[in-house]
């Protein structure tokens, strides 16, 4: 019940970040809803990790000061601005959610390069796999003409990306630090690093916000963010990281079945428009996804099922 609460709350997220970047009225561009979203959610955490766990938040900010902001740089404007930008550009809440799908096949070949893991002859053919269903997204002709809007898919694949880097740089810190105390201070330092930005034109956006941008807004930096990544550091602790991992194909069927209720029950705020070519690529994206991670899931299954199974295999 914990994984499904948990992506009903983020699947949604790509909604949010729909309507506000390009509802009935755009309330938001890329860099503004970030900052938004960011400034928010970083005030919670801080006041979490220097008003309940100072002295241990303290000691890790001397300890890991360029790994904790280097991941601050990527959980918040490296991952953020590369799905926001992508959605601005038309992609539609199920499509972002498909693409985002990739972090795990980013994460096994960030682990090849960086920490030296075996990879599967399987995983290269799932990756190709993906992107080719990337490809056919991207060909979309979504107001882009006969290219389609492959630059923004590209761009917007940047945030699985950003959010592997961020995993594989974090791992190391495993079983030394408190996960949620970690999550929590990289937030925090990529809070303060667009922060100089409330200044400009993205301050400007969100002082003019109404009350239902307000909502959606609180919804990404509250439930979204400091609950949801609370509830995943605790589901990590639970459950075997690569299941947890494979949660992420929750995503897109229920962000679909969120968007499809939504365009029925307010149809003058929200619009159900995947095109057929946008659905065969994301399938394509998924069937990659199993792919890569079929020999990954077998292996754990194996290594969890103990002894006796082993022993009955032989049988």
């Amino acid at each position: 019940m914990g994984v499904l609460g948990l992506y009903l709350i983020w699947s949604n997220s790509f909604i949010a970040n729909e309507y506000l970047l390009s509802g009935p009225v755009q309330r938001f561009d890329w860099l503004g809803l970030t900052v938004g979203r960011y400034v928010l959610a970083a005030a919670v955490c801080w006041g979490y990790c220097l008003g309940w766990r100072r002295g241990e938040s303290l000691a890790l900010l001397r300890r890991y000061p360029l790994r904790l902001l280097t991941c601050g740089a990527l959980v918040v404007p490296a991952y953020n601005f590369c799905l926001a930008y992508g959605q601005q550009q038309g992609m539609p809440a199920p499509v972002a959610s498909v693409v985002t799908t990739l972090a795990p096949l980013f994460i096994m070949v960030l682990a090849t390069l960086f920490l030296r893991e075996r990879t599967p002859l399987v995983l290269w053919i799932g990756l190709a796999t993906s992107a080719v269903g990337m490809w056919v997204i991207g060909t979309a002709a979504r107001g882009g003409g006969l290219g389609g809007y492959s630059w923004a898919v590209a761009i917007a694949a940047g945030a699985p990306m950003s959010w592997s880097l961020y995993s594989v740089i974090s791992k190391p810190m495993a079983g030394r630090v408190s996960p949620l105390l970690w999550t929590y201070l990289s937030v925090g330092l990529g809070g303060l690093l667009v922060l100089p930005l409330a200044w400009g034109r993205a301050g400007e956006q969100w002082t003019d916000l109404d009350a239902t941008g307000w909502l959606a807004l609180g919804y990404l930096a509250l439930p979204c963010t400091v609950l949801g990544y609370a509830l995943w550091t605790g589901l990590l602790r639970h459950l075997p990281a690569t299941i947890v991992g494979l949660t992420v194909f929750l995503n897109p069927p229920l962000a679909t079945v969120s968007k499809a209720l939504l365009s029925r029950l307010l149809p003058e705020t929200f619009v159900f428009a995947v095109s057929a070519r946008e659905w065969v690529g994301g399938a394509i994206v998924l069937a990659g996804l199993a792919v890569g991670l079929s020999r990954r899931l077998g292996v754990r299954s194996s290594e969890t099922a103990g002894p006796g199974a082993r022993s009955g295999s032989r049988r």
